[in-house]
């Protein structure tokens, strides 16, 4: 069983607010409150999102987006609120409204404060009023709430009409005539039902009084879709109107479902913010609250299903992402059993010895395209074995291992098979294999065909470890093959990757000769196995990395003085494409790197006080764009602005297992 010196109890509110509190000047700042994004999930696959200064910029940003079916097609029903506060004599809208024409309505100017713990909270105030908005999206439930507090002295009317998208969240609507536009309403509840293939969906206002008023509200604009060079306008559908008459210290609360709810609001959200409580402290306010969120990525179906959320708002769950993030995201919540189920999800899925490395579409087939998913599998497998209750068990996985070895030693799809000379090889013309996948009109941009060298690293590790799952099955002879073929590996791995010009490794051995790029991709070669190199070479591997690739945000996938690195990514989907894997530098690379940080430099007070001040930067932007979270990559070069998805699963489960295992001190018994 595995277990945390410094376990999380109960932690103040008091604490997490101050961690993931902003000002009103702060939310005000050009270019921060619009873009820095925070985002809640249900753990079924569903999501809520927004920025600080609560304005919307992407289609993806909604108070509710249940998963039809989970965990990756997603959406959004309730895309906002238009909400106006009358007091004294006058009227102020709190919500805010971008068309293309500008902002028609822009609540940031009575906004004083925002907080994220625990839970995303705005406070609008005036001479007039104050008011108190809080959102909270209900684990294992598909239930959306708002409140809203009358924290001002004087009594004030609050007028909110629900905003509802109804549509994929990769899709925008327009206005439809063929909407059904019927609402039922019973008391202080609502339901709707616009379009035949989706569900009821249930509106609750508590307290208020709701006028039913179907009207279609025109022309809202995102600009970070824009920016993206994407389309970026939407017609969006509101059914009602509510009204709540507020004296100071009521409350006003909404409810968005799928589902008839008739329970206490107020208990639903006290429940839940007890159960946030539970999560592995680490010593540090904001990385704690990165822990806190860490279990925004795992979707816990059945006993039988489960998967990780690659990435927030856009990604949905990858084979690979999923099995390096399950360990830390795991270590983080404390959720062993539903990391665990996720590797029985994508074990299911197997095909000729490969996982699936992603899926077609939100709901399309998988797509097998990776030389090395099945092999962090196997790791993973191998780990969390050691965390079971009785570890000295054998792995019920154990046979989907020796699929995947079995097929990679025959050969399988794309090309991918271990050669004559025990290395691992695999070559698609029109499909990267690594985790280096940018695509780009139609050709891979690092294709990189051939023997990667992390891939024929983690062929290593994974030998090693199913020769310690036979063992643990009492399959001596086995075991004893499976090391005596890594011990094969790692003497054709010295001879074919070592790069004596550079004194690191190549990147690649293809039949056309070995590439010489200098890349992140070797440090594995160092992290994984202490018996892959030779000392004195991963001394060499790891000086090379730290000298030449490291930055404040992570690891860059390309030497500054290749003719081919790309210091900064640029706003549109291709630029970011064309740069991620040419310069971006990606925070889950640290993970690695302070493992081999670990084994060549040791675990003394130096060594981890180098590491903890190499994380700083990252626990910095924690606050400053994914908010309570870590994004996928940052530019290459100052002041590596933060690219890609603003919350990654494996940026933040790779920085929280180097804090817990390398600077707090996981025991796995």
């Amino acid at each position: 069983m595995a277990t945390i010196k410094d376990r999380a109890g109960a932690r103040e509110t008091g604490e997490a607010e101050a961690a993931l509190s902003w000002s009103g000047p702060e939310l005000k700042s050009p270019g921060w409150g619009l873009v820095s994004e925070w985002y809640e999930t249900d753990g079924l696959g569903g999501f809520a999102g927004g920025t600080a200064a609560g304005a919307r910029t992407r289609r993806s940003h909604c108070w509710y987006a249940p998963a039809l079916p989970p965990p990756r097609r997603r959406w959004v029903l309730v895309s906002g609120t238009e909400e106006e506060v009358s007091a004294g004599g006058s009227t102020e809208a709190i919500s805010t409204r971008i068309t293309v024409g500008g902002y028609e309505t822009d609540a940031r100017k009575t906004l004083t404060r925002f907080a994220l713990s625990p839970f995303p909270t705005w406070r609008h105030e005036t001479e007039r009023f104050a008011i108190e908005r809080r959102f909270c999206l209900v684990r294992d439930r598909s239930i959306s709430i708002l409140r809203w507090a009358n924290v001002g002295e004087h009594p004030l009317t609050l007028a909110v009409r629900p905003l509802l998208a109804l549509r994929g969240s990769h899709a925008l609507q327009r206005e439809n005539p063929d909407f059904e536009t019927q609402i039922v309403q019973r008391g202080e509840a609502s339901w709707v039902k616009p379009l035949a293939y989706l569900p009821r969906l249930h509106l609750r206002a508590v307290g208020a009084v709701g006028l039913g008023d179907p009207s279609w509200f025109r022309g809202f604009h995102y600009p970070a879709e824009a920016a993206r060079g994407v389309a970026a306008e939407e017609d969006l559908w509101s059914p009602l109107a509510w009204t709540w008459n507020l004296d100071p210290g009521d409350e006003g609360w909404a409810l968005f479902s799928l589902e008839e709810v008739a329970g206490d609001p107020e208990h639903l959200v006290e429940t839940e913010r007890r159960r946030r409580q539970a999560f592995t402290r680490t010593g540090d306010a904001l990385f704690d609250e990165a822990a806190r969120r860490a279990e925004t990525f795992l979707v816990e179906g059945d006993y039988r299903d489960g998967t990780v959320l690659a990435g927030l708002p856009y990604l949905a769950d990858r084979g690979r992402d999923t099995m390096i993030a399950a360990t830390g995201l795991a270590l983080a919540s404390g959720r062993y059993a539903a990391a665990a189920r996720a590797l029985n999800t994508f074990a299911a899925r197997r095909r000729e010895g490969l996982l699936p490395a992603r899926f077609a579409g939100e709901e399309g087939d998988p797509e097998y395209a990776s030389i090395d998913t099945s092999l962090w599998f196997i790791l993973a497998v191998e780990w969390f074995g050691k965390a079971r209750r009785n570890p000295t068990r054998p792995s019920p996985l154990l046979g989907a291992v020796r699929a995947i070895l079995e097929a990679f030693r025959h050969g399988t799809r794309h090309g991918i098979r271990v050669g004559p000379d025990g290395l691992l090889a695999g070559s698609d013309p029109l499909r990267p294999l690594t985790w280096m996948d940018a695509v780009v009109d139609g050709e891979p941009v690092t294709p990189r065909r051939g023997r990667p060298v992390e891939a024929n690293a983690l062929w290593h590790a994974a030998l090693k470890s199913a020769a310690r799952l036979e063992r643990l099955a009492g399959e001596e002879a086995r075991a004893r093959e499976l090391e005596a073929e890594a011990w094969h590996v790692s003497r054709r791995f010295a001879e074919a990757f070592w790069n004596p010009e550079r004194e690191c490794l190549y990147d690649v051995v293809g039949d056309e000769g070995p590439d010489g790029s200098l890349r992140p991709n070797q440090i594995l070669a160092v992290a994984l196995t202490p018996d892959l190199l030779p000392p004195h070479r991963a001394r060499a591997v790891y000086w090379t990395v730290r000298r030449r690739l490291r930055t404040p945000y992570g690891l860059r996938t390309l030497d500054a003085r290749d003719p081919r690195y790309r210091p900064h990514a640029g706003s549109t989907d291709r630029e970011r494409d064309l740069a991620a894997h040419q310069g971006c530098a990606w925070p889950w690379l640290l993970g690695g790197f302070a493992d081999a940080h670990a084994r060549v430099l040791g675990r003394d007070s130096d060594a981890s006080s180098s590491m903890r001040e190499w994380l700083r930067p990252l626990r910095d932007s924690i606050r400053q764009s994914g908010l309570g979270s870590i994004s996928e990559m940052f530019d290459g070069e100052p002041p590596h602005e933060p690219r890609g998805a603003p919350h990654r699963a494996i940026s933040v489960a790779e920085i929280l297992r180097v804090l817990y295992v390398h600077l707090q001190q996981v025991e796995v018994d």
